[in-house]
C-alpha cells in the first residue's frame, strides 16, 4: 500500500509539472511573461528540463521588463543541459563567447559548450559544430585541448548520474542552487515582476531557431573580422570593435531578428520536420503554402507566423499529408532549395479536371513543357513509402516532350494503361521532373522501390546534370486523393 501511495504521489507530481510546463509555454507564446515565469519557475524547481530551457531563455534575453542576467541564464541552462538538452548547451556556448555584465566572456568555456553540443544530432548540433569551427580560427591550441577537456569531464561527471537514473526510479526533487554562482530566481522576487513586451527573441519557443543567426563576435578574431549587423546587438557590436585583449563589454541588449520577417519565416519553415513549405508576397499580402504531416504542425506554422507578422497574419493553404509521403515531400522540396529544380514552366493535371481518383481508375496526366525541350521522368508514390515508376519503364521507355508543347500520357491500351491502385488510400503524389536530357540513375530500377532510396540516386544524378548545364531542370508535383470503388 506504502509503495502504491509513493507512486500516486510521483504520477501527480509529474503531472503537475507538464501542467506547469505547457501553461508556461502558452503564456511565453502569448506575450505573457509574468506568468511564463510563474509557470515555468514552479517546473523547473521540480526538475523539468523543458521549463529550466525556459528560464534560462527568458533571462539571457531580458524578456519583457525580466532583467537581462547572463548569470541566471547560465544556472538554468545548465541544469536543461545535464538533461540532454542539446540547444541549452549550444545557449551556454553563446552567452560565454559573447559574455555581459559582471559575466566575463570566456572562449574556453564557449568551446567546451559548443563541443558538446556539436556531438548530438540535429538542427542544433549542427549549428552547435559551425561554431566550434569559428572559436577554432581564435582561439590557441591550448586553449582548444582545454576547452575538450572541460568537456570531457563534463560528461564523465554526469555518467554516473545517467547510470543512477537508468537503475533508480526516484520522484523529481526541487533544484537546489549551485554551491557558488547566482541563486535560481524567486517568484516572488521583484526581478520576476515582467509585462508584455515586444523585444526578446522571435518565435521561440517554436521555431527551434536561435534569436539571431549571427553568432557572437569573438575576441581575438580580427583576422576575419565579421562586420556587424546594423540590428545586432550592442555587446556583440563592441566586442567585434575591441582588440583581442579587451576587458568585458556591457552586457547584449534583448536580441533582434537578423532578417527581414518574409526571410525569417522561410528560415522557419525550413525548421517543420517533414514538410514543405513555401512563404512568399503576393500584392502585398503574405501567403504560406505546401505539406504538413499533421495539425499540430500546422499549428506550429499558424503560431510563427502571427508572430512574426503580428499586423497582418498571412494566409495559410495547407493540406496535411501523413508520413511517409511527407518525407517524400520534404526531400523534393529540398532539391528545390538546393537549386537542383525550379517550379517554372512545367506544369502536370489529370484530364479529369480534379484531384480525386478512385481505385481502378485511369490515370490520364496532361504535361506542357517549359520552354525549351525535355525529357521527362514521371514517378507515382504511395502512401505505403513506395515509388511506381511510370516513365521511364518498361511500357513507356522514354518520354520526351518538345520546347513549350503539351502532351497526355497514361492511355496506351492493351494492358498497359496506368490504373488507380488499391489500399491504403488518401493523399498520394504524382511528381513530373523535365531535364534537358534523359537522367541516369547508374542502374536500372525496378517498376517499384522504396520512395527515399530512389530520391537518394535522383538527387545525384540531378546534381551531376546541373554541372555544366545552361537549360535548368523543373520540376512539377499533383496532390491526388485516391479512394476505393
Amino acid at each position: 500500500m506504502v509503495t502504491g501511495l509513493c507512486w500516486l504521489l510521483i504520477a501527480a507530481t509529474a503531472s503537475a509539472a507538464i501542467a506547469d510546463v505547457a501553461a508556461g509555454r502558452e503564456a511565453f507564446e502569448k506575450g505573457d511573461y509574468q506568468r511564463a515565469v510563474l509557470e515555468w519557475q514552479n517546473a523547473a524547481d521540480r526538475g523539468d528540463g523543458e521549463a529550466q530551457f525556459g528560464m534560462g531563455s527568458l533571462y539571457e534575453i531580458g524578456a519583457g521588463e525580466l532583467k537581462q542576467d547572463y548569470k541566471r541564464a547560465d544556472y538554468w541552462y545548465r541544469k536543461a543541459a545535464e538533461q540532454g538538452n542539446t540547444e541549452a548547451q549550444y545557449r551556454l556556448a553563446l552567452i560565454w563567447g559573447a559574455g555581459g555584465d559582471g559575466f566575463p566572456p570566456d572562449l574556453i568555456e564557449a568551446y567546451k559548450w559548443a563541443a558538446l553540443a556539436a556531438d548530438s544530432k540535429g538542427v542544433w548540433g549542427s549549428v552547435a559544430a559551425d561554431l566550434r569551427t569559428q572559436l577554432d580560427r581564435v582561439i590557441s591550441p591550448r586553449e582548444r585541448d582545454q576547452g575538450k577537456e572541460r568537456a570531457t569531464a563534463w560528461k564523465e561527471a554526469r555518467r554516473p548520474k545517467e547510470e543512477a537514473v537508468a537503475t533508480i526510479a526516484a520522484p523529481p526533487t526541487a533544484a537546489m542552487p549551485p554551491a557558488a554562482g547566482p541563486s535560481p530566481p524567486s517568484t516572488s522576487s521583484p526581478s520576476a515582476a515582467v509585462t508584455k513586451s515586444t523585444g526578446g527573441c522571435p518565435g521561440w519557443p517554436f521555431p527551434t531557431l536561435p534569436c539571431t543567426e549571427q553568432f557572437p563576435a569573438l575576441p581575438g578574431a580580427q583576422s576575419r573580422p565579421t562586420p556587424p549587423a546594423a540590428n545586432a546587438p550592442a555587446a556583440s557590436q563592441a566586442v567585434a570593435a575591441a582588440p583581442a585583449a579587451s576587458q568585458p563589454v556591457a552586457p547584449a541588449r534583448a536580441p533582434a531578428a537578423a532578417k527581414a520577417p518574409l526571410e525569417e519565416l522561410n528560415q522557419a519553415l525550413k525548421q517543420i520536420d517533414c514538410a514543405s513549405l513555401n512563404a512568399r508576397v503576393t500584392e502585398g499580402s503574405a501567403m504560406i503554402s505546401g505539406t504538413v504531416p499533421n495539425i499540430d504542425q500546422r499549428a506550429k506554422v499558424e503560431q510563427v507566423a502571427a508572430r512574426l507578422f503580428p499586423d497582418g497574419r498571412p494566409e495559410i493553404n495547407l493540406e496535411i499529408v501523413p508520413p511517409p509521403l511527407c518525407q517524400v515531400l520534404a526531400e523534393l522540396h529540398g532539391m528545390r532549395l538546393a537549386g537542383l529544380v525550379t517550379e517554372t514552366g512545367l506544369t502536370a493535371r489529370l484530364t479529369n479536371g480534379g484531384t480525386r481518383l478512385r481505385q481502378g481508375e485511369l490515370i490520364e496526366l496532361a504535361v506542357q513543357a517549359p520552354a525549351h525541350a525535355v525529357q521527362l521522368r514521371i514517378d507515382y508514390f504511395s502512401l505505403d513509402g513506395q515509388v511506381l515508376h511510370l516513365a521511364p519503364s518498361s511500357e513507356l521507355p522514354a518520354a520526351p516532350l518538345a520546347a513549350g508543347t503539351s502532351s497526355v500520357f497514361g492511355r496506351y491500351g492493351r494492358g498497359r494503361d496506368w490504373i488507380a491502385g488499391g489500399a491504403p488510400f488518401g493523399t498520394e503524389l504524382i511528381s513530373v521532373i523535365a531535364t534537358p536530357s534523359a537522367l541516369s540513375l547508374g542502374v536500372p530500377r525496378p517498376p517499384v522501390e522504396k520512395a527515399l532510396d530512389y530520391l537518394r540516386d535522383l538527387k545525384r544524378a540531378l546534381g551531376r546534370g546541373n554541372s555544366g548545364s545552361g537549360t535548368s531542370n523543373a520540376l512539377a508535383l499533383l496532390l491526388v486523393h485516391t479512394s476505393a470503388r
